[in-house]
C-alpha cells in the first residue's frame, strides 16, 4: 500500500503543476506613441476601443480570439458585419461582450471601462474612439490601476502595422504568431518595393474615399492608406493639392487633373448593393461580376466620363476596411499591380488575403476585395 502511494506522487505532483496557474510577471512594453507601461502578464481583462480589432486577435490567438475581451466601444458587425456573423458562429461567447460607448471618442463612458475591471486599454491613436490625446480619459483609468496602450494601423500604417501587432503579442503573450504575421508582412512588402524600384513611369493617382456613399470627391493623400500610392509607384494628387488624411475635392479638380489611374475605397456591402443603393460594393456576399457592375454604374455619372482612367480601364476599388486593418499590405500589393501591371502580372492580392485567412485566422474568406471597371 505504501509502495503504491508512493508511485503516485510523481503523477500527483505533475498534476499539481499543469492545474497552477500561469506564472504572474511584470514586462515592460513601450506603445506606438512612445508610451513606456508596465503590464502584468498573463492579462485576462482586457478592453478594446474599436471592435475591428477583434482580426488582430484572431491572428493572435485563433483557437480563443475574444478571451479576456470584457468590453469594446462598438461592435465588429459596424465595419464587417460578415466576419462578426462567422465570429458569432464559431465563438458565442462574443455576442455578450459589453459596450462602452458608440462610434465616437466623445461617447465613450470611462466609468464604464472602469466597471469592466479591465487590467489593460488598447485603443487607437487615431480610431473612431479615445486617442493619444486624450490626456483626461488616460489619467483616469490609470489612476483606477487600468494600463492604457495605443495601436495604429489608421493613420500611419505603413510604420505602425508590424510594430502595433508585436506590441500586443507581447501583451497576450502571443509573440510567436505576431512574428510570423509580420515576417510574412515584410516579405509582401518588400516584395512590392523591390519591383516598383524597377519602374520606369509613376502613373498619376486620385484615391477617393467611400464612393457613393459621400458626395464627390473625398481624396486620402498624407495620412490612411494615401501614402501606400508613392510605395506602389505612383504620383497622388490630392498630395500637392491639400495635404492632410482626406480632403474633399471637386469634380472639376478631377476633370483638369485628369489622373492616369482612379481607385476608390468601397464601403458598400452586398445587402446594400442587391437594394440598389449608391455605395460602390465589395467584401462578403460580392461576387466578381456584382462587383464590377456595382463599380461601373457609380462611374457612369457624368462627371466620371471624361476621365482617361474611367474610359481606358484603370478605375479600380479595394475594401473600404482594409484602412484601418493589420491586412493592410494587400492594398499595397493592388495598388502595385494597378500602376504597373507590367512588373506585377503575377501577383494577385485576393490570393494575397486568401493566404492570410488561411494561415493565420480561423475563419473562412467569403466575397470580392478588389475591383476594375473593364472600359466598354
Amino acid at each position: 500500500m505504501v509502495a503504491a502511494l508512493k508511485s503516485l506522487r510523481p503523477l500527483a505532483a505533475a498534476l499539481c503543476v499543469l492545474a497552477a496557474p500561469a506564472m504572474a510577471e511584470t514586462v515592460e512594453v513601450t506603445d506606438i506613441v512612445g508610451r513606456t507601461v508596465s503590464i502584468e502578464r498573463p492579462v485576462e481583462r482586457f478592453v478594446i476601443s474599436e471592435g475591428r480589432y477583434i482580426p488582430l486577435l484572431a491572428l493572435l490567438r485563433p483557437e480563443a480570439p475574444v478571451a479576456g475581451v470584457v468590453g469594446m466601444m462598438t461592435t465588429l458587425g459596424w465595419t464587417q458585419p460578415g466576419l462578426e456573423a462567422q465570429l458569432y458562429a464559431r465563438f458565442p461567447e462574443a455576442r455578450d461582450i459589453p459596450l462602452f460607448g458608440h462610434r465616437s471618442a466623445d461617447s465613450v463612458s470611462v466609468e464604464r471601462i472602469i466597471d469592466l475591471k479591465p487590467e489593460v486599454a488598447i485603443f487607437g491613436i487615431g480610431d473612431h474612439g479615445p486617442g493619444a490625446e486624450n490626456a483626461e480619459l488616460i489619467a483616469q483609468l490609470e489612476a483606477a490601476g487600468i494600463a492604457v496602450l495605443f495601436i495604429d494601423f489608421r493613420m500611419d500604417p505603413l510604420n505602425n502595422t508590424t510594430p502595433s501587432v508585436a506590441l500586443i503579442g507581447r501583451v497576450l503573450g502571443a509573440e510567436d504568431r505576431a512574428a510570423a504575421y509580420s515576417d510574412f508582412y515584410r516579405e509582401r512588402r518588400r516584395a512590392v518595393l523591390d519591383r516598383v524600384a524597377a519602374a520606369t513611369t509613376r502613373p498619376t493617382v486620385f484615391m477617393q474615399v467611400h464612393p457613393g456613399r459621400r458626395e464627390c470627391c473625398w481624396g486620402m493623400a498624407d495620412g490612411m492608406l494615401g501614402p501606400f500610392v508613392a510605395q506602389a509607384g505612383g504620383i497622388n494628387i490630392a498630395d500637392a493639392a491639400a495635404p492632410g488624411p482626406t480632403t474633399q475635392h471637386t469634380a472639376e479638380f478631377l476633370i483638369v487633373e485628369d489622373p492616369d489611374v482612379w481607385i476608390g475605397t468601397a464601403s458598400g456591402t452586398a445587402d446594400e448593393n442587391a437594394r440598389g443603393d449608391p455605395p460602390v460594393a465589395l467584401g462578403p456576399g460580392m461576387s466578381p461580376d456584382a462587383a464590377r457592375d456595382s463599380l461601373r454604374r457609380y462611374l457612369a455619372a457624368p462627371e466620371f466620363a471624361p476621365l482617361t482612367a474611367v474610359r481606358t480601364g484603370r478605375a479600380h476599388v479595394f475594401w473600404h476596411n482594409f484602412y484601418n486593418s493589420p491586412f493592410n499590405v494587400v492594398v499595397l500589393e493592388a495598388l502595385a499591380g494597378w500602376l504597373h501591371p507590367d512588373l506585377f502580372a503575377d501577383t494577385d492580392p485576393q490570393q494575397t488575403l486568401e493566404r492570410i485567412f488561411k494561415d493565420f485566422l480561423p475563419f473562412e474568406l467569403d466575397g470580392t476585395y478588389f475591383a476594375t471597371a473593364s472600359r466598354d
